[in-house]
């Protein structure tokens, strides 16, 4: 499994080519690449209907002034054959014009609740990845990490970041019902006892809103002492069940495998958290320059010295 950092191409070996450099904004994509990906993706846009649009660094711009970024979308290519890649690149540009559509639409339509209810799924976000916190719009987990209703539509999906529809109070027990509806995701157990849970949606990671039902599915019990979970992007989630001393190898293993998929399609976070059994969460992790930092406190601290794995 690519549960691990991958490497990336190093600006220093020897006689290596400037184009073959990592792009300063569409890593992993080579200089070449992105720049390929720029031009491909402006012309893949403009077939697609979006007028006058223009590659910049990091996004299209179309003649509206609507920005489309490009970031997920280098993701998704680096991991492509080449020869791939261009039918990739329409297909995203036919699929954010068919989602627009979709919500010019909508909102003509003045769509109501009813109307998606049945499509709605909750999924966990990184607040700081929204451009406001609306506290009416889905509740916080801790440590960074939010839940919202999404619109879970054939072509896409469509998050409620606002109040629209009600608010989490109107959307919340059917975006569960959503998420609970969904395939169970794929279930591994790899080194140090960490469970790796993988699903082919968009809610994968979110699944982690059901963690104690899927734990109990997988025998992962009983869990008096909380978990240490990961999320790093949208498509899985990594847990593994503070008992004994593995904690350390398992946090470290997790650490590194969240870091490394941040160049994967739908990143989500690069961080370990604590979830303590009352469902509430912690981030327990931090990087620089020499690695990854293990922060051992608060409700985490508890745990430990509660399964005395400290004194």
């Amino acid at each position: 499994m690519s549960w691990f950092s991958r490497r990336r191409p190093d600006d220093d070996a020897p006689g290596a080519l400037p184009g073959a450099f990592p792009d300063d904004h569409l890593a992993p994509l080579s200089r070449d690449d992105a720049a390929w990906l720029r031009t491909e993706a402006a012309a893949a846009f403009t077939r697609a209907g979006f007028a006058g649009a223009v590659a910049e660094p990091d996004h299209v711009r179309a003649a509206d002034g609507a920005q489309y970024g490009l970031a997920n979308l280098a993701r998704q290519v680096a991991g492509v054959d080449p020869a791939h890649r261009p039918a990739v690149v329409d297909e995203h540009a036919r699929t954010v014009r068919v989602a627009q559509d979709r919500e010019a639409r909508a909102e003509a339509s003045h769509e109501t609740l009813a109307d998606v209810v049945d499509l709605l799924v909750a999924r966990v976000l990184l607040e700081s990845d929204l451009p406001a916190v609306e506290p009416a719009a889905g509740p916080s987990l801790g440590g960074g990490l939010c839940v919202r209703a999404a619109i879970d539509y054939p072509e896409s999906v469509s998050t409620l970041l606002g109040v629209q529809h009600g608010g989490w109070d109107a959307l919340g027990d059917a975006a569960l019902a959503g998420l609970r509806r969904l395939p169970p995701p794929d279930h591994e157990l790899i080194d140090h006892d960490v469970h790796v849970l993988v699903s082919t949606d968009f809610f994968g990671a979110s699944r982690v809103l059901l963690h104690d039902e899927l734990l109990d599915r997988v025998g992962a019990g009983p869990r008096p002492f909380g978990t240490l979970v990961a999320l790093p992007d949208r498509a899985a989630l990594l847990v593994h069940v503070l008992r004994d001393a593995t904690v350390v190898h398992a946090l470290h293993l997790m650490a590194r495998a969240a870091r490394g998929r941040q160049d994967a399609p739908g990143p989500l976070s690069p961080h370990v958290y604590y979830r303590s059994p009352d469902g509430t969460f912690q981030q327990v992790t931090q990087y620089d320059a020499d690695g990854v930092q293990v922060h051992v406190a608060g409700a985490f601290a508890d745990a430990m010295t509660a399964a005395g794995l400290t004194g």
